[in-house]
This record gives structure tokens, sequence and C-alpha cells, in this order.
């Protein structure tokens, strides 16, 4: 074996070395952790991919990205579900990575699982923000998950990350968090009209975050008001995993309508 090829067989199995490793920048913004996947070069117009939650979690995704120029961002504001403070962080994030370095006006966004609830949040806020809102089995119905409402389907929900939900947005009781959360479609009609491509990737049969009670109804309300919408959905395919085996059809989309 050639001497060169078996160095650098022995650096992968050791050091997890690889050619096309990504290059990351990490940043702090407003006191959080942000991490920049960088292109060896950018595409025209800077794309983006900002991801809600699990940053790197669909890595074959994100690096197919960068790989073709993309830039893909994570900010750490894990436990805040999308709440105004975790809000503030991301426009802090947005007009450094926008207004400074020139990435484009409109990131595509990722929503994975909780995650879901800070793309539509920043969706809700800033529909002239977004190309592409890109859900997979993603929480739009905080009633829903972490809450364990039983909506239409009965999820598994979590006491803990329920009660540090009423603790972030000041909610005393569950009744007052029930009454005053947002139900999934809520607040998201502008970006229909702004024109932003809506994406769902999800299991048929998720038991943790039913798409039922959460991306159905947003794409219902997409297709309702003439909204362009693609489903990726996985026959009987529970919450795990993530995303597609093959990411290609997501990346194709992804590229295809973020401009």
């Amino acid at each position: 074996m050639n001497p060169l090829r078996t160095l650098l067989a022995l650096s992968i199995l050791m050091f997890g070395i690889t050619a096309s490793a990504v290059t990351v920048e990490k940043l702090t913004i407003d006191g959080k952790a942000v991490t920049v996947k960088v292109p060896d070069k950018a595409a025209p117009g800077k794309p983006w991919l900002w991801v809600g939650e699990f940053g790197g979690h669909l890595k074959s995704l994100e690096d197919g990205l960068v790989e073709k120029g993309w830039h893909v961002v994570y900010v750490g504001v894990s436990n805040q579900f999308g709440s105004a403070r975790s809000m503030d962080t991301w426009n802090k994030v947005y007009a450094e990575l926008h207004d400074k370095r020139g990435f484009s006006a409109k990131p595509a966004l990722l929503g994975i699982s909780r995650g879901g609830l800070y793309v539509n949040a920043w969706t809700r806020l800033h529909p002239d923000r977004v190309s592409v809102l890109y859900l997979d089995n993603g929480v739009c119905d905080i009633r829903s998950w972490p809450g364990g409402v039983a909506l239409t389907h009965q999820s598994k929900g979590s006491a803990n990350d329920w009660k540090l939900y009423k603790t972030e947005f000041g909610y005393a009781s569950d009744d007052e968090a029930k009454a005053k959360s947002l139900q999934a479609a809520e607040g998201l009609l502008p970006a229909i009209k702004a024109g932003v491509f809506l994406i769902s990737c999800h299991g048929t049969a998720d038991k943790t975050v039913p798409f039922e009670d959460n991306a159905a109804l947003v794409a219902k309300l997409w297709h309702d008001n003439g909204g362009r919408v693609k489903l990726f959905p996985k026959e009987g395919g529970d919450h795990h995993p993530h995303g597609l085996p093959d990411p290609k059809p997501l990346i194709e989309v992804l590229t295809a309508e973020t401009k």
C-alpha cells in the first residue's frame, strides 16, 4: 500500500481527519455562542441556512449545502422556545451576518423538532427575511409538545420542558399557558404573501410531535392560501431519524428556492 495513503488512513482512524473537513467559524453575539460553517467560495448572493435548534444534527444536509457555497448558521439559545428574548438575539445575529457581512437578506430556516418554535417565531416577526421555512418533524404548537395536550393526537410531551417554557414566557399556570400560547399556523399568513416557500419533512407516525397537530396545520395554511409548499412524508416514520437518508432532494429544493 502507498505509504502516504497508509498515513492518511491512520490519521482518519485516529483523529477523525477528513480531506473535505468543513471550516467552522465561532462567534459570540449577545453573549451566545454562534457557529458558522463557511464554504471555500460563497455562492452568488451568499445564501445561508439558519438552524433553529440542533445545529449539526443534519450534517450531510448542512455539509452538502456548504459544498454548494452556502453558509450554515446556528446560535445557541436553547430552552427559550422562540421567545422574545431569543428573537432579540436572532436580530443581533442577523444584523451581524446580513448587515455587516453581506449574507443574503432571506436565509432559509431549518426547524428540527423544537427548533420549529424558533424558525416559526422569526417568520412571524420577519416574513420578508425568509426564503424557505423548512420544518423537520417541527414543533409548531407548543401545547402539543412539550405541553402534552391531546389536540387531535396525543404527544408524549415533556413536563420539564413545559415548566421551562412557562418560566420563559412568564405564565403562572398551565391554564394560562394553554390559553395564551400561539397555535400552529397563527400569524404566518404574511409569510405566504411574502412568497416564503414551505418544506415539511416528517414521519407520518410521529408520537412525540404529531404531524397532524403541528406542521400539517402550517401546510394547510399554505395550501389554502396559494402558498408554495413541498412535503416529504416518511410513511410510518416516528420522530427520529430526522431528515432523509439521502439529503439530495432537500438540497435541490433549498437551492432552487433560495435566492
